[in-house]
């Protein structure tokens, strides 16, 4: 939201997401244009509230900071950060893409959830009928008659596209890529413990590429000890998402 009223936008999201489950991550993000504010409200009881909430407030500044954005997110456990041009200020708003990673405080809750396959029905099978997909119940535009989709396994509603809320029966629709993406940035893995090669003393090679360990630092895993080379500890972290070491522990145990 583009904004210099720091209390009527907060405000209307505390409308919507006062009742959301309290494993659910709530975030606000405002981008902020203005060098003062005109807020018709108290700002700090308004920060109170959503510190209360847990609620995470970030803003991105466009011009200078601004001392009341500060306090806004430092108390709620948000990002305050000031553009610096155009790619600096895409860079900033590509970061709150991905979820936060869960706090050790967020309550755990059972979740049903289904993994439907995407079936598509050919215009040869006598049995195969056109019908509509049930999203068009929250879409202006007009429904569309089609032979494929993503079918309820508890209900039989069909679906153009996950992952979405099923409105027959309320079961979690999901693909099985969608749940995984989910869980490594929710639970990232730690990072690597760094060390001088002159002060490593274990085996010389990397454990992932097999490759004699030649940089200046060396990266070994907490929990299982495992050593590696910084371009392997980059593609682990930004890539697999989990360790090479631990997963071959898991495995032959």
């Amino acid at each position: 939201m583009f904004t210099n009223n720091l209390v009527n936008y907060p405000e209307l999201y505390l409308f919507y997401c006062r009742h959301m489950p309290a494993h659910t991550s709530r975030e606000v993000l405002v981008i902020f244009s203005s060098l003062t504010t005109c807020d018709p409200g108290n700002i700090y009881e308004l920060i109170k509230t959503l510190n209360g909430l847990k609620i995470r407030v970030s803003v991105i500044g466009l011009s200078a900071e601004v001392r009341v954005c500060t306090i806004l997110t430092r108390e709620t456990g948000g990002s305050y950060n000031v553009i610096l041009d155009e790619s600096h200020f895409k860079e900033l708003l590509l970061l709150h893409v991905k979820p936060p990673p869960a706090s050790s405080s967020s309550e755990c809750s059972l979740i049903r959830m289904g993994f439907p396959q995407h079936v598509i029905a050919s215009l040869s099978d006598q049995d195969a009928k056109p019908s509509f997909s049930m999203a068009h119940l929250d879409s202006s535009s007009e429904p569309e008659l089609s032979l494929g989709g993503y079918y309820c396994p508890q209900c039989r509603a069909k679906y153009t596209e996950l992952p979405v809320e099923c409105k027959v029966c309320g079961l979690t629709l999901v693909s099985a890529p969608h749940l995984a993406r989910s869980f490594h940035h929710l639970f990232p893995l730690e990072a690597f413990q760094e060390t001088p090669l002159e002060e490593y003393e274990g085996e010389r090679f990397c454990e992932a590429c097999q490759g004699e360990l030649k940089d200046k630092s060396v990266f070994t895993c907490l929990a299982c000890k495992k050593v590696f080379c910084v371009e392997c500890d980059i593609f682990i972290h930004d890539t697999l998402h989990c360790c090479p070491g631990c997963m071959q522990i898991d495995g032959t145990s």
